[in-house]
């Protein structure tokens, strides 16, 4: 027969790994096996954890409150209840009541390295909640100090993970990314409950680096998994971020869903979680547009309970909140009287800090000083830039940019309404840059990625259910390739925005003008800027030229495609009628401050998919699309090398063969590879040794991760995470691959994919098409685009003359800089 200690050490194990049922009959156990006072306390501590995680908070503490006044318990006994107390008012969110006796603890189990490993990390989670994070993180340092001493790797892994949760809240998602990753094999073993938790921290980090649907899909499977096993407390929780993480698509729906953890929670008398669900449920209110005196008074009321309760950065984003509410209602001095009374603290989160400069810009336009409304946006967008910096990875630094979007489109509406062609210019290039100004690393390749990809082509070929045991194989390599990118540290340094008079002065020496669109949510403005003049146009609301966008993918798509005589008809007549139409509205209007020359043309993302040269009024034109102004400029410092080429063709393209071949005629010498030669290894040394890359095969646009867009070669498709692997990447680089000028767009800021891949990865430019392109006409084109660029010509303006030579426009574009 198991002894009581025994028993004990199973319930504790099995609570620990969130197996509550199972524990509760195992210490239900032990306490008919014991007359130990000692242990009997200990038992009924945990059992009164228990009852509290279960649903019955005021229950444990009694609980626990009874263990303690036994008599003859040790010392050592009472501070163990004493930290179990702390425990269960941490878990309700009664972080004042639970520090005292976290602390009081501490200070008795100086001996027992578990048990105060165990209280420091309770103690770093009461100091998180209260934004004291420096204090947090010193706890958990020291509790993962006191399991090495105790070696219990679980309790370890604990540690880790809440340091990971640490550094996220102080902005440093690096550091927390990669604490979580080691934390997670030994926590994820433990139970699903475990796995839940690890995910709903992971989650966290996902919302903060601007990746909601990857987030809200996560916590959507983690609130399940503590809902089956009736934890409301941290179903609740899941609740609570998930709402966050909805409340930009959806802010009705984020206030039901906090409304319904801030039922949760008081069920359970965890008051103190209760009130930030509330508070967040408030601010879905006002993103949704809320503005009554009613929820300006509910605001007010919450934040000073959060503050009593020191949760800090709470009440901090709520009185930013019912700022706003004050500036809706036209309450100006009442809006500056609040927002005086907001200060932002060294631990405040880098959200709230944006949240902050939002709030004082719309402040501001409302008491009509729009100067320092742009004033207060360009330090916001300094801070984010800043943030960024410090992430290596392409994907996470683009995504941020959902945290800076409103201060972009505010700084937009500002500038455009104030009708200064310079500082339309200026937020026109903030709105461009805001992932390309970070000055890239190139890290070294990493083998195991390497290896993920090649694993990642080999299951691509077989083609697997997502549900088979090589579908999820492949999730998990995606998985591993992105978030090991994710670990690689920025280099913290933002390039400076080009000055109008310096990309005036470029563009005379190019003989080409400047076309910038500035998209401000609801409306389209163009600016035209030549050597010597800049001009604004308003392009009306963005509505009805959204509804011209609408299908024209498809409907390119559609034109490429092999038909009948009368559908083929019928299709190119539709596709020309909303091209024209598309043209009437966007360029027209700016066509008399064209000239005659190239054009250097930077799109927002919501027209990434514009095939610029098929609109009428720009047929022939020399286009070249940079990300922005300023990294046109960068770019143009750079020699574009076109001394040697290369040429790829994948399988399955009817005129692969004869496109590259012919095209490899007009070079002198060039590399070829063909048939079982095309394969990922081959193609990606062809690329590291030539100056002109060229491959024709088919592609694959991947919308819900851009880096994941690929060209099928021979075994498999090469992806954009193929590139990063490349230690030299090509001075210009031909796609001729169905879909791989496509880009995801995020925030309608900035687009993402294969062609933005290349250039963040240094090439000077790529041509690629938006969209599907017939065998046959790409052919042409690209053939007659070589025997042009094999002579010495620009690839925009080799791409604009090929164009005249084959008689027809396509939707091959020039990404980066052309010429």
């Amino acid at each position: 027969m198991l002894s009581a200690a025994v028993l004990y050490e199973r319930g504790v194990e099995h609570g620990n790994a969130g197996r509550h049922a199972a524990a509760r009959r195992v210490l239900e156990e032990a306490v008919r096996r014991t007359e130990d006072p000692d242990l009997l306390a200990r038992i009924g501590g945990t059992i009164a954890y228990i009852v509290s995680e279960t649903g019955d908070a005021d229950g444990g503490i009694a609980l626990c409150r009874s263990a303690l006044d036994t008599e003859r318990i040790s010392s050592r006994t009472r501070a163990i209840l004493t930290s179990q107390l702390g425990l269960i008012e941490l878990r309700r969110g009664d972080g004042a009541a639970a520090l005292p006796l976290l602390t009081s603890a501490i200070l008795e189990l100086g001996d027992d390295p578990a048990r105060l490993g165990r209280v420091h990390l309770n103690r770093g989670l009461v100091y998180l909640e209260r934004g004291e994070v420096a204090s947090a993180l010193a706890d958990f340092a020291q509790a993962a100090e006191a399991f090495v001493r105790s070696d219990e790797p679980v309790e370890l892994a604990k540690a880790l993970n809440n340091q990971g949760y640490a550094a996220m809240l102080a902005g440093d998602l690096i550091a927390a990314l990669r604490l979580m990753d080691e934390s997670r094999p030994v926590l994820a073993a433990l139970s699903p409950v475990a796995l839940a938790t690890c995910d709903a921290d992971r989650a966290e980090v996902l919302l903060a680096a601007g990746m909601t649907s990857e987030a809200t899909e996560l916590l959507g499977s983690v609130a399940r998994t503590y809902g089956a096993r009736g934890l409301r407390q941290a179903q609740g929780e899941a609740e609570l971020v998930l709402a966050r993480a909805l409340v930009l698509e959806d802010a009705p729906r984020a206030a039901a869903v906090a409304r319904r953890a801030a039922r949760r929670f008081r069920a359970r008398g965890a008051e103190g979680w209760a009130l930030r669900a509330d508070a967040f449920a408030i601010m879905a209110a006002v993103q949704a547009g809320g503005r009554s005196g009613a929820l300006t008074e509910r605001a007010d009321a919450v934040a000073e309970r959060l503050a009593a309760s020191h949760f800090d950065n709470d009440a901090t984003a709520l009185r930013l909140q019912a700022v706003r509410l004050r500036i809706r209602g036209g309450r100006l001095d009442s809006a500056r009287r609040t927002i005086a009374g907001v200060r932002l603290a060294a631990g405040t989160r880098v959200t709230t800090r944006l949240l902050a400069r939002e709030v004082g810009a719309e402040l501001a336009v409302a008491e009509g000083r729009p100067r320092r409304a742009l004033a207060i946006a360009r330090t916001g967008l300094d801070e984010l830039g800043e943030w960024q910096s410090t992430f290596g990875s392409l994907d996470l630094q683009s995504s941020l940019v959902v945290h800076g979007r409103r201060l972009v489109l505010d700084g937009l509406r500002i500038a455009v309404s104030n009708g200064r062609a310079a500082e339309a210019f200026e937020w026109s290039e903030r709105t461009r840059s805001l992932s390309s100004r970070i000055v890239p690393l190139r890290p070294p390749s990493d083998p195991r990625t390497a290896d993920d990809l090649t694993e990642l082509r080999q299951l691509r070929a077989l083609d697997p259910s997502p549900q088979s045991a090589d579908g999820r194989r492949e999730a998990a390599l995606r998985e591993a390739v992105r978030r090991r990118q994710w670990g690689d540290r920025g280099s913290g340094s933002v390039a400076a925005l080009a000055g109008i008079d310096d990309v005036q002065r470029e563009l005379a020496s190019s003989g080409a003008v400047l076309l910038s669109y500035l998209w401000a949510g609801e409306s389209l403005t163009a600016l035209v800027l030549t050597p010597d003049a800049a001009t604004m146009t308003d392009l009306g609301p963005w509505a009805p030229i959204r509804g011209i966008l609408d299908g024209l993918l498809a409907d390119l798509d559609m034109a490429a495609a092999t038909l009948s005589p009368a559908l083929e008809r019928a299709v190119r007549a539709s596709l020309r009628e909303r091209l024209d139409r598309l043209a009437a509205a966007i360029v027209l209007p700016v066509v008399p401050h064209l000239g005659e020359g190239r054009i250097v043309l930077t799109p927002p993302g919501v027209l990434s998919g514009v095939p610029w040269s098929m609109l009428p009024p720009l047929a022939g034109r020399s286009i070249t699309l940079p990300t922005s102004a300023t990294r046109w400029l960068e770019q143009r410092r750079t020699v574009l090398t076109l001394a040697t080429a290369g040429f790829s063709a994948g399988p399955g393209v009817e005129r692969a063969v004869d496109e590259v071949t012919a095209a490899a005629a007009s070079w002198a010498s060039s590399d070829v590879l063909l048939g079982a030669e095309a394969s990922s290894e081959r193609v990606s040394a062809l690329a590291e040794r030539v100056d002109v890359l060229h491959v024709s095969a088919h592609g694959r646009h991947s919308a819900d991760n851009p880096l994941f867009s690929g060209i099928e070669l021979i075994d498999g498709p090469w992806f954009g995470y193929d590139i990063g692997q490349l230690p030299r990447v090509p001075s210009a680089v031909v796609l001729s691959a169905c879909e791989l000028g496509r880009s995801a767009v995020r925030g309608g800021l900035e687009a993402l994919g294969m062609s933005q891949a290349w250039l963040h990865a240094g090439a000077r430019c790529v041509i690629a098409s938006p969209a599907i392109v017939g065998d046959s006409a790409a052919c042409d084109l690209l053939s007659a685009a070589h025997d042009l660029l094999a002579a010495g010509a620009a690839p925009a303006d080799a791409l604009a003359a090929a164009s005249a030579t084959v008689g027809f426009s396509s939707s091959f574009q020039c990404y980066g800089a052309g010429w």
